[in-house]
């Protein structure tokens, strides 16, 4: 929808009904850009009000919103995409530094442990499709269960990524190697340290965590959040 659709339920929602002129008065200028509100309003004569399901709806929204949303977040997953069926493998988002030389081993040990543990794990750089590389990070992560987010060295676009998957209540498995102390907004998180001199450790940790995410679907388990 337009922003003047989006401005016109702001409208409705806070004063809970309006004149009809009033309303549309203010957002459009002429009948060529009055946007079509059917199913959003109701109108009582001259007066227009929200549809009792759509004030639920954005009440509960709202309420979600209020603070950092969390795995149930109603718009954390495209709801235009069908539900994941039994035995199809969850789909997780890997955000590392490039660069490194340790990029493809721990990459690597990252995938593959997450396929041992029911997840299919696309890493960032590998998004081949053309585009937008933003847009393709966006969908990636906004289709993931879970996010492992590598903040070693304090990559920006590594915390760019994790900004998009805290914005969408996302779980995310933090992982770092060398670091004494993670940046302050994220130094409450739960962080896997790891070591290159001892990467079957750091398997164990990887498949502790992954074992941890917690179930999307009924016929996932019961697992505890991570």
């Amino acid at each position: 929808m337009d922003r003047d659709t989006v401005n016109a339920i702001h409208s409705l929602y806070r004063n809970g009904e309006m004149d009809a002129g009033e309303l549309l008065g203010r957002l459009w200028c002429g009948p060529d850009t009055r946007p079509d509100l059917d199913g959003l309003a109701v109108a009582d004569g001259n007066r227009m009000r929200l549809d009792a399901v759509l004030i639920r709806f954005i009440k509960a929204t709202e309420y979600q919103l209020a603070g950092i949303p969390r795995p149930d977040f109603v718009f954390g997953y495209p709801l235009s995409q069908p539900p994941r069926q039994p035995g199809e493998p969850r789909p997780a988002f890997v955000a590392m530094p490039y660069g490194p030389s340790w990029f493809h081993p721990i990459s690597q040990l990252v995938v593959t442990t997450a396929d041992r543990h029911g997840f299919c794990a696309k890493v960032s750089k590998d998004l081949a499709t053309p585009g937008c590389i933003t847009e393709q990070i966006w969908q990636g992560i906004r289709c993931a269960d879970v996010v492992v987010a590598d903040i070693t060295g304090s990559n920006p676009n590594v915390f760019y990524e994790l900004g998009l998957a805290h914005a969408l209540g996302k779980e995310v498995i933090l992982l770092a190697q060398g670091i004494d102390a993670p940046p302050f907004d994220v130094s409450t998180a739960r962080l896997l340290r790891y070591e290159l001199s001892d990467l079957p450790a750091f398997e164990a940790q990887l498949a502790r965590a992954f074992g941890s995410v917690s179930a999307r679907y009924a016929y996932e388990g019961a697992q505890p959040e991570f």
